[in-house]
């Protein structure tokens, strides 16, 4: 992978960040992720993207929106 997200036709629509770039950049920003967040980064790496996004999903499924 370049770094480069892609739709179906192949353009180019955006970048995508590695995990310490992310880190940094919400730093600078004053964000900071919970343990829980911080663990689950961890745990995920290894994974594809699509098992990535239905751990996820599942993580954050069944909890109630902020307001």
């Amino acid at each position: 992978m370049d770094g480069h997200a892609t739709n179906k036709t192949g353009a180019s629509k955006g970048y995508v960040l590695g995990s310490k770039s992310f880190a940094a950049i919400s730093a600078v920003e004053g964000l900071k992720l919970r343990s829980g967040s911080e663990q689950r980064l961890e745990q995920t790496i290894c994974l594809s993207q699509a098992e990535r996004r239905a751990a996820t999903i599942q993580a954050f499924s069944g909890k109630q929106k902020r307001g």
